[in-house]
């Protein structure tokens, strides 16, 4: 994707993992073009939920599989890096994502609550790139489409992205 001047863009956890040293397994993803993607990015957005879930996700591996060790101890410095990264804005759960969280919610979409606080957050950052089978499903949802703050969030897959 041809991102302009003033791109902004929001990262689902999926594409933060890459950051705490963990692989992911996406469809023609490459670190090479992550990282030159994210370079012509003006801003990179991240929601605070998906440390949490990149933390735990990498604590449930180093159980099960002690290469994860390292990742799971230089966390902390990785997690430093990013916050040092001014071009990477870190979203809190605040009053205005629990209006659209409700908004999102009553809509009877069939999302989990993290699936809702990424939408709700990503939402006015204009797009989201995601693999959630549940996320990606809304862009062919009218009732989704035709609302007007969640109809202008442009909803992408990774290779989606490298196409265009």
């Amino acid at each position: 994707m041809r991102l302009d001047e003033n791109s902004r863009v929001f990262l689902d956890t999926t594409f933060i993992l890459p950051f705490f040293q963990l692989d992911i397994a996406v469809e023609a993803f490459s670190l090479k073009e992550f990282k030159d993607f994210l370079i012509r990015a003006t801003e990179i957005h991240v929601s605070e939920l998906s440390i949490f879930e990149a933390k735990a996700k990498i604590f449930r591996l180093s159980k099960k599989n002690a290469a994860y060790t390292y990742a799971l101890r230089s966390f902390g410095e990785n997690l430093a890096m990013l916050r040092e990264d001014e071009k990477i804005i870190f979203h809190p759960y605040t009053k205005a994502d629990d209006v659209y969280f409700n908004l999102i919610s009553s809509m009877n979409q069939n999302l989990d609550s993290f699936d809702i606080i990424i939408l709700a957050q990503a939402s006015n950052i204009g797009l989201l790139i995601t693999e959630d089978k549940e996320i990606l499903g809304l862009r062919q949802q009218e009732k989704f489409k035709k609302e007007p703050f969640l109809g202008k969030l442009l909803i992408k897959r990774w290779k989606e992205l490298i196409r265009t």
